[in-house]
């Protein structure tokens, strides 16, 4: 007869009783068969198994994923897990892995270069500071702008394109509430940002003479503010941790009650502060100077 590839049988147990004992034969013969038939089982099974739909609140992507539904219990998974072949398991991670794990990592270093910038302001804002000072308050605040600018666009593109989806973030309020720490991190730094734009504009019109160093007043301003930025940032990676884990999720709310607060915190607080530094008069610093 002719042989096959799989799952194969002896072809006869005649043909070969002058070789092999029957009892080996027929022990032989037994597991094949069971083996044939466990195949056409778990085959069957796979060819009946279909991927349960999934809400929005649990939906880790855009297209449904079957070992991540919250429809199936643990021994269901288990036995889902088991079942799938090697081929499809990887077949079934998101097609945009690598763009979504570099997005990601570029989201988490623009936070991680935020509070890098934020130290190095705090440490060098003191009475007394020098050119070299305020240079090095010019380098921490350009960057700060860098990172801040690299978390808004890969932060939008995890809500939209990666992540659980924009349908999860929309209805999540503690989303919003991230947004809205960031918009008053963002709205914060306006004001010492405004201050070292107009004394790099004193100290390259005066060129190499020194200008007056910043007053008491003002350091102390901007070290409660730079703080305030500092404390915003550190309570994002909190509600980051309980947004992915759909703790306070709201079915109801539209997203646009939940994007009203970071627009308010953002452009009200961007406009006190903006105008906070454009009214700023450094009488006490220059009369110090002057004596």
């Amino acid at each position: 007869c002719t042989p096959r590839r799989t799952l194969a049988l002896p072809c006869s147990l005649a043909e070969r009783s002058d070789t092999r004992s029957p009892h080996k034969l027929t022990m032989r013969s037994i597991a094949l068969i069971a083996m044939a038939a466990f195949a056409v089982r778990e085959s069957e099974a796979f060819a009946t198994l279909k991927p349960p739909r999934l809400s929005p609140r649990h939906s880790r992507s855009q297209q449904p994923d079957l070992l991540f539904s919250p429809d199936l219990s643990v021994p269901e998974v288990a036995a889902a897990a088991t079942s799938l072949p090697a081929p499809l398991l990887a077949a079934s991670a998101a097609p945009n892995a690598l763009a979504s794990a570099v997005v990601a990592y570029l989201h988490y270093a623009g936070f991680l270069l935020s509070g890098v910038c934020l130290t190095a302001e705090r440490l060098t804002l003191k009475e007394g500071m020098g050119k070299a000072d305020d240079n090095v308050l010019s380098i921490a605040d350009s960057l700060y702008g860098v990172a801040g600018l690299v978390i808004v666009v890969t932060g939008y593109l995890r809500a939209t394109q990666f992540g659980k989806g924009w349908e999860f973030y929309a209805h999540e309020p503690i989303f919003w509430l991230k947004l809205t720490l960031l918009a008053v991190a963002g709205a914060a730094s306006f004001f010492p940002t405004a201050i070292i734009i107009q004394r790099a504009l004193r100290q390259r019109d005066a060129g190499e003479a020194p200008i007056p160093p910043m007053s008491p007043r003002l350091v102390a301003r901007m070290t409660s503010i730079v703080n305030a930025e500092l404390l915003a940032l550190a309570s994002i990676p909190l509600t980051a941790t309980t947004m992915s884990r759909g703790i306070g999720y709201a079915e109801w709310l539209p997203w646009q009650v939940g994007a009203l607060p970071p627009a308010l915190a953002l452009g009200g607080l961007g406009y006190k502060y903006i105008n906070e530094a454009l009214s700023w008069k450094e009488e006490e610093g220059e009369k110090r100077a002057a004596e």
